[in-house]
This record gives C-alpha cells, structure tokens and sequence, in this order.
C-alpha cells in the first residue's frame, strides 16, 4: 500500500514515514500543502494522512479538491483542533478518519492497517511468476502446474508477503495482522507458518529471510 504523509513538522513526518515503511508499505513524506498537491497529481496513492495547518496550502483545501474530483484515496486527517464542530467539518470535506494531536504512533498504526485491510478485500489479485502462480480470488496456488492445498493462514501470509512488493515483513507484523487477537497462539507461530509454506511450495529461496528484519519475497 502507498501512503503520502502531509505534515509540517518534518520530525513528526519522518517517523511515521519510516515506522509505515518498516510495515512493508511504500510511504512517502512532504511537509507543504502545494507540494503535497503536486505529489498527489502525478502519483497513485493508496492513503493520505493529512495535518490541516500546513503552510502553503491548508489541509481542508486539499481534502476539499480530492473530494471534487472524486479521488478513491483514503484520507486520514491529523489535527490538533478536537471540538466536534472540528471533526464534522474534516469529515464533511471528505475525510475518512480522524486523529487529534498528539496521538500514540499504534493508533494510527491500526487506523491505517485498517485501511490496508479493507483494500485488500476489494482487490481481485493473480501473481505469476516462474513455475509459481497464485489465484488470491480463489485461493488457487499452483507451483510446476500442480495445485497445492494451503490453509487460510498460509494463504493470508503469502498474499501480505506478494502485496509487499519485496519490502521486508517482520515476524511482529504479520502475527498482528494474521493472528490479530487469537491469543491461542504466539509469533512462533510465523516462523512454524513460513516453513510449512517453504515446504509445499518446494522453490528455493521463495521466501527470503532478513536476519534480524523479517521475510520478503523479492
């Protein structure tokens, strides 16, 4: 997933930056109203986290011009105005979420796996690559033209693992958004998961591990 963060403290910006990166996602950040904008015309993106007090171009304007041109983005809005009145208006000019300064880094965390989710659900995904093909609407995994049976979790990693677009996973993430809440189990569990998928699909070095970061498939 492509996240743009748009805020004017560049400190702030950059830490969110690197924490949703280290998640596997592509994010980016920018500290201007009018050079955001800019960002947004000549790239695709999955999810705007936008502060509202932004030199040059104020965020409500920005959200106002994404909504007027029927933008599919999310837009998760930062603020550190928290009176109702505040909230309606960011939501009334198409925003999606909203969060008040300050906020704890795993709240937006959730706020924007959340997103990633509901993104993931509504994306039909085929990935073919050499003797390995994967049909995510059906479930279909097909290695040297025989199909092998995965079970839902294995599934669900291989599919966080392709949607990554080789950035590294950690263990750490994948159990969040896999597990979520099944207490049952612990991360060991992602490391007994990535072997059994290692052993079915049979391909040496499918699944790449990065001591000490997580797994990608490159």
């Amino acid at each position: 997933m492509k996240v743009l963060i748009v805020e004017d403290n560049a400190n702030l910006a950059d830490v969110v930056r690197m924490g949703l990166s280290m998640e596997g996602m592509e994010a980016k950040a920018v500290y201007d109203g009018r050079d955001a904008l800019e960002e947004l015309n000549s790239g695709e993106w999955n999810m705007l986290i936008l502060d509202r007090d932004l030199p040059g171009l104020h965020g409500d304007e920005i959200a106002k011009r994404l909504s007027e041109r029927r933008d599919p983005i999310h837009i998760l809005m930062l603020t550190a105005a928290s009176q109702t009145e505040d909230i309606v208006r960011g939501l009334d000019l198409g925003a999606d979420d909203y969060l008040t300064k300050p906020f704890e880094y795993a709240e937006l965390l959730a706020r924007v796996n959340a997103v990633r989710r509901r993104l993931s659900m509504v994306n039909d995904m085929v990935y073919d690559r050499d003797d390995f093909s994967a049909d995510f609407r059906t479930g279909s995994i097909t290695v040297r033209g025989a199909e092998l049976k995965f079970g839902k979790r294995e599934l669900a990693v291989l599919r966080t693992l392709i949607e990554a677009r080789g950035a590294v996973i950690s263990a750490e993430c994948l159990y969040r958004e896999i597990w979520q809440d099944d207490h049952a189990h612990t991360r060991g569990i992602v490391k007994t998961t990535i072997y059994a998928i290692r052993t079915k699909i049979g391909i040496t070095d499918f699944i790449e591990t990065v001591p000490g970061q997580g797994y990608r498939i490159s």
